[in-house]
């Protein structure tokens, strides 16, 4: 059977870059009917928190992604660590180095100098190991080193990028524990995979300078050795690596924002990998029907905000058309605090209203609309109504206020009637020819007083919504400002 693993290492939140490998996995395994470990890579006991290991669990979750197995940690399986290290300095396939750190940066000054290439040069490998045994006993510091043997071939068929190899010359005897309860990652790793039967390996591309070190780790045992998949790297649009100084990296940022869990998981499935038929918007049985690492790309992949946008309005937008009450009932707490939630009844006209259809990009963008309604304007500038574009002069504008109010003034509404839009709309529109304006010098001066925003929806659903009281209060004030 398949077995696949997700080893977060909970060094701090939730990484996008994880979340999109532990999703490659889900979808493999779930694909191929086979199984999900979950493995916490917490051997880091400076950088290793509880804290981050929930929150990587939780957001996971959040985002449907769930295993089968786990979660096991490291840093309980240390005894085990150290039976399979004893193996290999029982085989004599390891040994113990007791070189100096004084020694060993000298010796690869020499060779950086001689233009060598900087690798230890097995001072300790000739030694006796009975002997080494000894000195460790009596209290002396030493490493443990795999004993690796030159002129192999270390061949392995990457799933993603095809057939790929390294030659064993090109690794020194490299250091796989501190002592024997001190593990490193690639020692740890083989022996988790080897212990929890898995099949599959499938990480980011900058693993997979690991990959050979981790083969000769296998032969050393003389396991058998999984299937490697190498994914690409999250890039930026300007395609360097992506990092925090110029990117959100965390889920829980994008979800602070307003992503939904569904969109994101979404987005995140085409960011290195195609649809075979081209679709972009895929539910998660969708995806894991559709899955297959033969449609990964080789290359980074792009992090595209645009598309990320895109995708995240369309399951907004869904999510409201189909259920109104479900999704503020859903989102409730996300709006607690920027919107007044009391105003359950008027929100969800608005957010029905076919002239807000695809304006939400995020759940942010919901409150920061809909703050219109219900919060008295900010401060703006006459420069506002005073279009240029539209040719909207001091004295157009004045008209065109003094006119609207008249013509509001004769019409009765109630907060949120969207049967009056065509009214509202119809007498803004009668004073274009009466004025002997254009659309713009007339349009422009009421939405732009009844907003305070260069953006807004529709005049007239500014109006429906603010209802009669407000919106001759915002004209009148508008006025007052020329």
């Amino acid at each position: 059977m398949i077995r696949v693993r997700i080893p977060p290492s909970p060094t701090g939140l939730l990484h996008i870059g994880t979340a999109r490998t532990a999703l490659y996995n889900y979808l493999f395994a779930r694909h191929e009917k086979g199984q999900i470990v979950f493995r916490s890579e917490d051997t880091d006991k400076e950088r290793s928190k509880k804290e981050y290991e929930d929150d990587i669990v939780h957001g996971l979750n959040l985002l449907g992604i769930t295993w089968d197995e786990g979660p096991y940690r490291q840093s309980e399986r240390t005894e085990n660590y150290k039976k399979y290290l004893k193996e290999l300095l029982k085989k004599n396939t390891a040994y113990y180095c007791f070189c100096s750190k004084e020694r060993l940066d000298k010796m690869r000054e020499e060779q950086t100098a001689k233009k060598f290439p900087t690798r230890y040069d097995g001072a300790c490998s000739t030694l006796d190991p009975k002997a080494s045994a000894a000195r460790v006993k009596a209290g002396e510091s030493a490493v443990i080193r795999l004993r690796v043997i030159q002129d192999q071939e270390l061949r392995f068929k990457d799933l993603i990028r095809g057939e790929t190899v390294f030659s064993s010359k090109e690794f020194d005897d490299f250091v796989i524990a501190r002592r024997l309860d001190d593990c490193l990652y690639n020692f740890t790793v083989v022996v988790d995979d080897h212990d929890m039967k898995i099949t599959h390996v499938i990480r980011g591309e900058d693993h997979i300078s690991n990959t050979p070190k981790q083969i000769l780790i296998y032969r050393a045992f003389g396991w058998d050795i999984p299937e490697f998949a190498h994914l690409p790297l999250i890039l930026n649009e300007d395609r360097t690596k992506m990092s925090k100084r110029k990117n959100k990296v965390s889920l829980n940022d994008y979800l602070a924002e307003g992503y939904l869990p569904e969109a994101i998981v979404n987005f995140l499935a085409l960011v290195g990998w195609s649809h075979p038929e081209g679709k972009e918007i895929l539910s998660m049985d969708e995806l894991i029907v559709a899955f297959d690492l033969s449609r990964v790309h080789h290359g980074g992949a792009i992090f595209d905000i645009k598309k990320l946008d895109w995708i995240n309005g369309e399951y907004i937008k869904k999510a409201i058309q189909e259920d109104v009450d479900g999704f503020f009932k859903k989102y409730f707490k996300f709006f607690e605090g920027k919107i007044p939630t009391q105003n359950t009844d008027l929100i969800k006209k608005i957010l029905k209203d076919p002239d807000f259809e695809g304006r939400f990009k995020k759940l942010s963008d919901i409150a920061s609309e809909l703050r219109v309604f219900f919060e008295a304007l900010p401060a703006y500038s006459p420069s506002l109504i005073l279009n240029e574009k539209f040719k909207v002069t001091p004295e157009i504008a004045k008209t065109v206020f003094q006119k609207a109010i008249e013509a509001v003034r004769d019409i009765d509404w109630d907060v949120g009637d969207s049967a009056k839009t065509k009214v509202l709309s119809d007498a803004m529109m009668a004073l274009v020819p009466a004025l002997g304006l254009k659309n713009g010098q007339v349009l422009w001066p009421i939405r732009a007083a009844l907003s305070g925003a260069e953006r807004s929806p529709n005049f007239a659903t500014l109006m429906v919504y603010l209802g009669k009281e407000e919106t001759l209060k915002r004209l009148e004030f508008a006025l007052g400002k020329l």
